[in-house]
C-alpha cells in the first residue's frame, strides 16, 4: 500500500504526501454551522445512473448546475479547473465523444471537466468533480462517471483542449428514468458493475498502524461512512484511512487488479480525490468547518 494523498479531515486542512512525509497547511479554527441533513443524505444516496429521461433539464436547473460547477472547492488552488457542459443532440455519436459510454442510455447532458496544473492534478480533478456530482444528487439530478484515462489524447483532440490538460472522467447527468423499465435497467447495471458491493468499514479504517484494522470512533464514523459510499473506477475502492496522533489520514492503494495495467492504474489518484470530496462535504453537512 503506497500513500498517494492524505487529508486531515478533522480540521478540514489538506495534506499532500511528498516522498513519504506529510506537509500541511495551517489548520483553520473549527466552528459550528447549521447541519445540512439533505447534503449528507445526498452523499450516501448518490449512485451511478445509467438510464435517463431523455428530456433536457430546464434552463433554470442548468443555471444551477453552472453555479455548482463555479463553486467547487479546490484541493490545490493553483490548479486551473475548467468544465465543458454539453447537451446531447438527437442522433449525436456519443461513442465518438465518450468511448466506453455504451451502457449509458438516453443521457441529455454531460460534463467534460479538465485541469491544468503541476501537483496532484488527478486527485484535484476527482475532488472537484465529486462535489458537483453530490450536489446534483441533492437537486434530484442523476449522474454517472465515464472514465477517460485510457484515451486522454483522443479526448483532448476531440474537445480542442491544451496538450497538457488532464481529463480523468466525463460526468453524464440528467433526470433518472422513472419508468418501470428504466428503474429496472438502472438496478441491473449497478449490480452488474458491482457498485452496490461496498467494503466493510473494518477493511477501510485503521488505528495507529495498518496492522490494526478498527471500527472508527463515533466522532469520525460519519466521515468514514461518507468516503465508503464514494464511487470508484471498476468499484476498486482504493481508499484507506489511518487515524494516528489525533489526525485522520487518507491513503490509496497503488496496485489494484480491478484497474488493470496501463494509464487506468492512475484512477487510484482520481478516486482518492473523490473520497476526499465526500469527507469534505460530510464535514460541511454535519456543520463543522
Amino acid at each position: 500500500m503506497g500513500p498517494a494523498l492524505c487529508g486531515v479531515a478533522k480540521q478540514l486542512s489538506f495534506w499532500q504526501n511528498q516522498g513519504g512525509t506529510c506537509t500541511h497547511s495551517e489548520p483553520r479554527e473549527s466552528s459550528k454551522v447549521p447541519p445540512q441533513t439533505g447534503l449528507y443524505e445526498a452523499i450516501l444516496a448518490r449512485h451511478s445512473v445509467r438510464r435517463y429521461d431523455r428530456t433536457p433539464l430546464e434552463e433554470s436547473a442548468l443555471a444551477r448546475v453552472r453555479e455548482i460547477i463555479s463553486r467547487a472547492m479546490p484541493l490545490i488552488p493553483e490548479n486551473r479547473f475548467e468544465v465543458i457542459l454539453r447537451d446531447v443532440a438527437a442522433g449525436e455519436d456519443l461513442v465518438r465523444d465518450l468511448g466506453g459510454y455504451g451502457r449509458i442510455v438516453t443521457p441529455p447532458h454531460y460534463l467534460t471537466p479538465y485541469m491544468l496544473g503541476q501537483e496532484y492534478v488527478l486527485e484535484d480533478l476527482g475532488y472537484r468533480a465529486e462535489q458537483i456530482a453530490v450536489r446534483l444528487t441533492a437537486m434530484g439530478i442523476g449522474s454517472c462517471y465515464v472514465g477517460a484515462l485510457r484515451r486522454e489524447a483522443e479526448v483532448r483532440s476531440r474537445f480542442n483542449l491544451p496538450e497538457d490538460a488532464r481529463v480523468g472522467a466525463f460526468l453524464i447527468f440528467g433526470r433518472p428514468s422513472t419508468t418501470l423499465g428504466g428503474r429496472a435497467v438502472n438496478r441491473f447495471l449497478r449490480a452488474a458493475a458491482g457498485a452496490s458491493r461496498k467494503r466493510p468499514v473494518e477493511r477501510l479504517f485503521f488505528q495507529d498502524s495498518f496492522d490494526n484494522p478498527a471500527t472508527p470512533p463515533t466522532d469520525i464514523a460519519p466521515l468514514i461512512e461518507a468516503a465508503r459510499h464514494a464511487p470508484s473506477a471498476a468499484n476498486a475502492q482504493p481508499w484507506r484511512f489511518l487515524q494516528r496522533d489525533g489526525q485522520l489520514y487518507l491513503f490509496v492503494t497503488r496496485d489494484s487488479p480491478r484497474y488493470g495495467r496501463g494509464p487506468q492504474e492512475h484512477y487510484c489518484f482520481y478516486d482518492g480525490g473523490i473520497a476526499m470530496a465526500n469527507v469534505t462535504l460530510a464535514l460541511e453537512a454535519l456543520g463543522t468547518e
